[in-house]
């Protein structure tokens, strides 16, 4: 059975805006698949929706960083049923 939304009241418009980005997460995980093209990597893409516009924003490794650092102290998953017990 396919679920209808007749309009954005009911679905919203948003929706528009979330498969926008998932396309272009689609795409980058093809290129980081397949090797092909430049990826992401080391950049941050900040997509504004009123401007229908997107920027690039240039990221560094902080190798500080608990989980990817040099050192990293995080090495295992938390026992959510501890914590939040």
């Amino acid at each position: 059975m396919i679920n209808k939304v007749d309009n954005t009241c009911e679905g919203g418009s948003l929706s528009i805006v979330a498969r926008k980005i998932g396309t272009v997460q689609a795409i980058e995980s093809l290129k980081i698949v397949l090797g092909k093209g430049r990826t992401l990597k080391g950049r941050l893409l900040v997509y504004d929706a009123l401007d229908m516009t997107f920027r690039e924003v240039k990221t560094r490794r902080d190798i500080n960083c608990p989980l990817y650092g040099e050192n990293p102290t995080i090495t295992d998953l938390i026992d959510y049923e501890q914590v939040c017990d």
